[in-house]
């Protein structure tokens, strides 16, 4: 999610509640038969995107605190594996793959916002590694935080954080669809709907009259992607 692209989306709410205003200074003279540019539509189109993307805002809220939540947890999990690997050293023998899985299951690769796969991996892979442990009778670990019932239910956390780092992005994922919908549908969208009633004003008004100068200055146009 892009900065920039969520302050094109503030900038165009703002600038049309701009338009607005001016078309209240405008009195009874702004008219226009087409009932999506008359006052009550504009106004309730600006409400319906000040709620979007304050859900927007609100969700993106979650999702990161979730994200972080789940990187705490995973950060956890990269030590539980590296004392895994030293108890089974200490207890049992153990192949070279079944020690590579171990290893390997510490390393978290790329940005935890782009790599959703990455941590279902690793959930798979730790769930794996405590059905492994099960069936050797050697492995008494003297940490109790080694211990099998103690990784099942550390994988239940785990398994929790990461589905709500899913749920949250799919909550947010469709807040942008709504809040997009809103500001850039075409015909009736608040962009569509802000130049209708730019051109309204040009051509009711004038094209070099005071009116349309105030409101043509005002950029409401699509976010950049």
């Amino acid at each position: 999610m892009h900065l920039s692209c969520e302050n094109d989306h503030v900038r165009n709410l703002a600038n049309f509640d701009c338009l607005i205003a001016k078309i209240i200074g405008y009195g009874r003279y702004y008219k226009p038969s087409k009932q999506g540019i008359q006052l009550e539509a504009l106004t309730i189109v600006s409400q319906n995107a000040k709620v979007a993307i304050a859900n927007v805002n609100l969700l993106t809220s979650q999702y990161v605190h979730s994200v972080n939540l789940r990187e705490v947890g995973f950060e956890a999990l990269k030590i539980i594996n590296e004392n895994l690997v030293k108890a089974l050293e200490l207890t049992t023998t153990i192949s070279e793959t079944e020690m590579y899985m171990l290893v390997g299951s510490s390393k978290i690769i790329g940005n935890p916002f782009t790599s959703q796969a990455r941590y279902d991996f690793l959930l798979d892979n730790f769930c794996k590694i405590i059905k492994l442990l099960k069936t050797y009778p050697l492995y008494v670990p003297s940490q109790n935080e080694l211990k099998v019932s103690k990784l099942e239910g550390f994988f239940a956390i785990l398994y929790h954080k990461n589905n709500e780092v899913k749920q949250n992005n799919a909550w947010l994922s469709n807040a942008c669809l709504i809040r997009d919908e809103v500001l850039y549908r075409d015909h009736n969208g608040l962009v569509a709907l802000a130049g209708i009633a730019k051109m309204y004003i040009k051509y009711h008004f004038g094209w070099d009259s005071e009116q349309f100068k105030q409101v043509s200055s005002l950029m409401i146009k699509k976010a950049r992607a």
